[in-house]
């Protein structure tokens, strides 16, 4: 997506930084710093000192019922001015509500805020609000009764993370204010039709939206619990929480992490070096040829495979991690029952590479939501006196950036560490097998981080 910038400049640096040290020396102190963190978890965590620690604050029932109203109210209208705006307003992306919205206010922001702060989405999203208002006009059960949904339905929430990751990354659809208004249209649809058919349970197992906010919040350091009852934890503190795993959990998180290295890689000289060998292979020539002569874009076309291609490579990785990690600590787990319980502590390195790789599109093309805000439909209006507002570069410079995403990634990394070495000794009940469990993990943390930071630094040095 453009929104105004080239790739580099909104989702990366934009501008090269000269750094006060060498790379190489950031690269191996991050790693040094991650393997620290799991000596001092095999230091200070021991069996029996697992317990998940909270507050819990009660709150009004009156309070927690005016909140959740106001934000679902505000989810509405934001909704109808998207798709008015999409249909009628400015068809400029940069200068248009709905394009600015949705890549950049509540793909990028409101993603990270459920990460780092608290999930307020259940509570906002109009879709499940106007299936649960569409059931109730048809009366069709919303709570129970409802058909139970099939067994891969699951699968449906990482299939919707990629399609999105995809419209984002590999097409110009993510630029069309009127496109991205029927793909919202279409999901809207989707979802009254899911949960007409199934009730609530469509929006907790199979809507792509929910499962994604839904595994977010649990690093918050803030949930809202029923009762109503506001939750204070230590961050990453509700990936100990013992839950029935989900169908399709462990694609969905990996994917999470995949899109963003792919966004990354492809801002590096590897990607660069992948367009040249492609675009100059005698054995590609004739299928790339073909597509080209069948209407198609070629590089929409290989950023989609070098999508593919990094989210399947992460994820077979991961499973081979939990072969690894069954042979070494043994015990009655399977494979598959070791991936679904740890992969929810990679999370941490998920919101982390969000907020490094994002946070000067955030903060730079996250300007143009002001001025789009005053006159959304392209009337000429001024509703909050910012409609000729223009984007400061100022507000974040390109050390800034650095300094962010150095920290970010430590502090990711080392927290995935520390959640994973707690959630083994909640399943080995043994020390020392938890510690044996969880040196292929660091081990690939600690790579994971070098190669993160190096793919981060590529836009700035090069």
């Amino acid at each position: 997506m453009s929104l105004g910038a080239s790739q580099a400049q909104a989702h990366a640096f934009g501008a090269r930084y000269d750094l006060p040290l060498p790379l190489g020396l950031y690269l191996v102190a991050a790693g040094l710093a991650v393997a620290a963190s799991f000596l001092a978890a095999l230091l200070f965590l021991r069996t029996g000192r697992t317990r998940p620690l909270h507050l819990d604050i009660p709150v009004p029932a009156k309070a927690g019922h005016a909140l959740s109203t106001l934000l679902g109210t505000v989810g509405l209208i934001v909704l109808g001015v998207l798709l008015g705006s999409a249909f009628f307003g400015p068809q400029e992306a940069m200068h248009n509500f709905t394009t600015v919205w949705v890549w950049v206010i509540w793909w990028v922001g409101f993603l990270l805020f459920s990460g780092l702060v608290i999930s307020l989405w259940p509570q906002i999203d109009p879709f499940r609000r106007l299936a649960a208002f569409t059931a109730w006009a048809t009366g069709r059960p919303w709570r129970g009764g409802a058909a139970k949904l099939p067994s891969g339905a699951g699968l449906l929430a990482p299939a919707g993370l990629l399609v999105i990751a995809s419209i984002e990354l590999a097409s110009d659809w993510s630029e069309d204010p009127r496109m991205v208004g029927l793909l919202v249209t279409a999901y809207l649809l989707v979802a009254l039709s899911g949960g007409l058919a199934f009730g609530q349970q469509w929006f907790g197992v199979a809507d792509p939206i929910s499962r994604i906010f839904a595994v977010l919040g649990r690093v918050a350091p803030l949930s809202i619990r029923s009762g109503p009852t506001l939750r204070l934890r230590l961050p990453g503190e509700g990936l100990l929480t013992e839950s029935e795993p989900l169908r399709g959990e462990v694609a969905l998180v990996i994917g999470l992490i995949g899109i963003v290295l792919f966004d990354g890689v492809s801002e590096t000289p590897v990607w660069a070096a992948v367009l040249e060998f492609v675009s100059t292979s005698p054995s590609l020539r004739v299928p790339l040829l073909w597509l080209r002569d069948q209407g198609a874009d070629l590089i929409q076309v290989i950023r989609t495979i070098g999508l593919l291609v990094t989210i399947a490579g992460f994820y077979g990785a991961y499973w081979l991690l939990m072969i690894l990690m069954r042979a070494l600590a043994g015990g009655t787990f399977t494979i598959s029952q070791l991936a679904h319980s740890f992969v929810g502590t990679l999370l941490p390195i998920a919101v982390a590479y969000h907020l490094s790789h994002y946070v000067s599109y955030l903060l730079l093309a996250g300007q143009l939501i002001f001025p789009a805000a005053s006159d959304p439909f392209g009337l000429g209006w001024d509703v909050f006196g910012t409609r000729n507002w223009s984007i400061d570069i100022s507000v974040i410079g390109t050390r800034h950036i650095w300094w962010i995403a150095f920290t970010a990634l430590i502090v990711g990394h080392a927290l995935s560490v520390l959640v994973a070495h707690r959630r083994a000794l909640q399943l080995f009940e043994d020390a020392r097998r938890a510690a044996i469990s969880q040196i292929p993990m660091t081990i690939a943390m600690v790579c994971l981080t070098v190669l993160s930071l190096w793919i981060l630094s590529q836009p700035i040095t090069e």
